[in-house]
């Protein structure tokens, strides 16, 4: 017999935008969300400095989509 806890979760009952429609389903208890919040890996290192991100100038006038230019 399993409890509870011990049950794998559908990680789509966690998604932020239905989360709180799900908590008053019953589907998921707010432990149940906080529990959820704490066990989520901390990936802020991986975010990239302003300074590194890729700019548009390095992208070719060339390789715009040729269908805006037709229906000029």
């Amino acid at each position: 017999m399993s409890t509870r806890d011990d049950e794998v979760k559908n990680p789509k009952l966690f998604d932020r935008r239905i989360v709180e429609r799900n908590i008053k389903k019953g589907l998921i208890t707010r432990k149940d969300y906080d529990k959820h919040l704490k066990a989520l890996a901390d990936v802020a290192g991986n975010i990239a400095a302003p300074d590194e991100r890729v700019e548009d100038s390095d992208v070719e006038a060339d390789d715009e989509p040729e269908t805006d230019r037709a229906l000029s």
